[in-house]
């Protein structure tokens, strides 16, 4: 069931209104735990036993930390359903509503509950709430603190030291204290209480720091983690813009050495008369012809021409060795398809990296390498799939980021796959289920040629 945000907030303001409510009924639920205690400080002074005192004085302590912890808890549900969190109004409804609610828990029962051991407590409590980190599980750790606070705090108003100071007004606590007096002189209370105080007290210290440094080590391993992404993704970039400038810094050479051969061929055709030698040159021109536009599409990424899908498919085949005699290979072009208007060099080798790591991942085991083209609605889409050992679903987002390897490479494949499809307005997608199949799907749109036109001018 989804709750929005103002069933929400009413949510919070109901719950909390009702442990208020029962926090201020407490001691009329529990009748029988408070004559208890009456009952066993008149059998401490009856007996001198300074030791049912202390049990009793225990007992005491629990009762009112039963208490008020339905008052903070619904205090707290209150401000945060009526305030932001952890604003100077979420504090200031939450001073209020607690120190009324001890007003009224006075009213109710005659009573004189002292309010400055609650100013105290809320001082303390709302100074801690700065250092406990703000996630998840902040009230499991605020309520785990109030606990061992509210023991702490209330421990002080058994200490006859500073009872001139307003603490320990209520009846049980005056009783307490009257019979301490009696049995020893203020003695134990003084000794036992301040102790008890300082225990919870470093308790609650100690769980506030723990948790402040375990958040603080959590951030710094966030931000660790980030850097070493950033590293990463720079250090892949690096690799990329190295590993691509020698390339391109290769073709750009290769053109020099085909102007000269282009250069010889022609000569040689204008000494060599006959027949069968022209037709030979021909054909050397005609190839140079096509290795200079290879070079073009390398060295410019953005150069892009018409092409059947059925010839890209052939060159890409012709390009991929299957020579393994445990993988066979088998492809499927839907007839009719439009033509693409792609780089052909870019994205015949975006294609065969993907059927390249195919191959690789079936060297040890065999298996089948499917290479499938079909039209999907305005898209031309590029299928190749494997029944190979498959790629790890915590890889396969992460796959495609550069400098990302599984196998101590560059790690370039992919991510150039991905920037190849990237820039021909294209996505590309893996699929995987390991032991069983892997499915890499490039889709491209289908170019109209007037769209093209236009571009191009």
């Amino acid at each position: 069931m989804i709750i929005n945000k103002q069933e929400g907030k009413i949510l919070f303001l109901s719950f909390g209104a009702f442990l208020i409510l029962l926090g201020i009924l407490f001691p009329s639920i529990s009748m029988e735990w408070s004559s208890w205690i009456y009952q066993h400080i008149e059998e401490s002074l009856e007996q001198n036993d300074s030791g049912q005192l202390v049990m009793t004085s225990l007992s005491y302590i629990t009762w009112y930390v039963i208490t008020f912890m339905f008052i903070y808890i619904g205090s707290m549900l209150i401000a945060h359903g009526l305030a932001r969190q952890f604003s100077f109004a979420y504090q200031a409804i939450f001073i209020v509503l607690v120190l009324g609610s001890v007003f009224l828990y006075n009213q109710n029962y005659h009573e004189h509950y002292a309010y400055i051991t609650h100013l105290l407590l809320l001082t303390i409590l709302l100074f801690l709430m700065n250092f406990i980190p703000k996630q998840k599980h902040f009230y499991s750790m605020l309520l785990l603190i109030l606990v061992f606070l509210l023991f702490s705090v209330q421990w002080l108003n058994l200490i006859p030291a500073i009872s001139t100071l307003g603490f320990g007004t209520d009846d049980f606590a005056v009783s307490l204290k009257r019979s301490d007096e009696y049995l020893t002189d203020h003695k134990l209370f003084n000794t036992f209480s301040t102790i008890l105080f300082g225990v919870f007290f470093l308790i609650s210290i100690i769980i506030t720091t723990l948790l402040h440094l375990y958040s603080k080590q959590r951030i710094i391993a966030k931000q660790y983690q980030q850097q070493t992404e950033e590293l990463k993704e720079t250090r892949g970039a690096l690799i990329e813009t190295n590993v691509y400038k020698e390339i391109h810094s290769l073709v750009h050479d290769l053109k020099s050495p085909l102007v000269t051969v282009e250069g010889l061929i022609s000569l040689l055709s204008m000494k060599i008369q006959d027949q069968k030698s022209q037709d030979y040159f021909q054909r050397i021109q005609s190839s140079i012809e096509k290795m200079k536009d290879m070079v073009s599409e390398i060295l410019h990424e953005d150069t892009k021409r018409w092409l059947y899908v059925e010839e890209l498919v052939d060159y890409v085949v012709s390009h991929v060795s299957f020579d393994h005699p445990q993988i066979t290979f088998s492809k499927q072009v839907e007839e009719g398809l439009p033509a693409i208007y792609v780089n052909k060099i870019r994205f015949a080798r975006a294609i065969s990296n993907v059927m390249e790591n195919a191959i690789l991942s079936m060297q040890e085991q065999g298996g089948e390498l499917s290479f499938h083209v079909q039209q999907s609605n305005a898209s031309i889409t590029f299928i190749v799939e494997d029944n190979g050992p498959g790629v790890d679903a915590a890889y396969l987002e992460t796959i495609w980021e550069e400098g990302f390897s599984t196998k101590n490479s560059s790690g370039i494949g992919l991510p150039f796959v991905k920037s190849v499809a990237h820039q021909h307005d294209g996505t590309v997608s893996m699929y995987s289920e390991p032991n069983q199949s892997t499915r890499v799907t490039i889709s491209i749109p289908v170019v109209e040629e007037e769209k093209v036109y236009d571009i191009s001018h």
